[in-house]
């Protein structure tokens, strides 16, 4: 548990149907082949081909390095044609030296909400300086001050926002913290009228609007019901 009362242990376990988690489903690593046979990498030769992929980074089972894949795989949405694996090898090594002295307890702690904070600073530097990403990323957070009395006032907060980005299309993603019993960072990237949809490093698809609440209490009495702590909200938006 973290000085913000906020814990980041690694897998989180959700047991409803509209999640839709395969099973140990991996995204390819384009470099462990390779490398197993003794043969040089994409990243130790140079730049590797841009890629535009259609699924998220996937964090190990046993780690709690969620924070990390979420803005790894928010710049994967914002830059479909441009960010590519190396670069995701890059700003990842960028996010470990940003908060290198909370290594390694980080690795199965998690990231705390000070941590993330210090990691999307550094996320919005590389954006800064990367030219072949042709753009940069704005990040707030709106309800850090604000007490939020009903979730519904939340979640039709971020829908709005989301909704509002202008082109290019897709360059609006809300990055949340979902706590009991998940303790988990996630990428939102829609709101429709009845669900939420995830771009997410375990896998997790959608959940029922019904399924979030703002209280601990509630959240553990209900099985399927997931904490929100709306004070660990970070808006991110692509400009240019």
């Amino acid at each position: 548990m973290n000085s913000d009362g906020f814990s980041f242990l690694g897998p989180f376990s959700i047991s409803i149907a509209e999640t839709a988690r395969p099973e140990k489903t991996r995204v390819k690593d384009p470099y462990r082949g390779k490398e197993r046979e003794g043969m040089a990498s994409p990243r130790r030769n140079g730049k590797a081909p841009p890629v535009t992929r259609r699924t998220p980074y996937l964090q190990g089972q046993v780690d709690g390095l969620c924070g990390f894949y979420a803005i790894i795989n928010a710049f994967q949405c914002l830059f479909p044609s441009s960010f590519t694996d190396d670069d995701a090898w890059e700003l990842m090594t960028i996010l470990c030296g940003a908060i290198s002295h909370k290594f390694p307890a980080v690795i199965w702690k998690g990231a705390g909400v000070e941590d993330t904070v210090a990691l999307f600073r550094a996320a919005e530097r590389y954006a800064a300086k990367t030219r072949h990403l042709k753009g940069r990323i704005v990040v707030t957070r709106p309800f850090a001050r604000r007490k939020i009395e009903r979730v519904q006032d939340f979640w039709s907060e971020i829908g709005a926002w989301l909704e509002a980005g202008g082109p290019p299309k897709a360059n609006r993603l809300a990055c949340i913290g979902i706590g009991y019993p998940d303790n988990h960072w996630t990428l939102v990237t829609r709101k429709s009228a009845k669900s939420v949809t995830f771009f997410d490093s375990w896998e997790l698809k959608r959940l029922a609007l019904r399924q979030f609440t703002i209280s601990q209490d509630v959240a553990k009495q209900n099985g399927g019901m997931h904490k929100l702590d709306t004070r660990q909200t970070f808006l991110i938006e692509r400009i240019g």
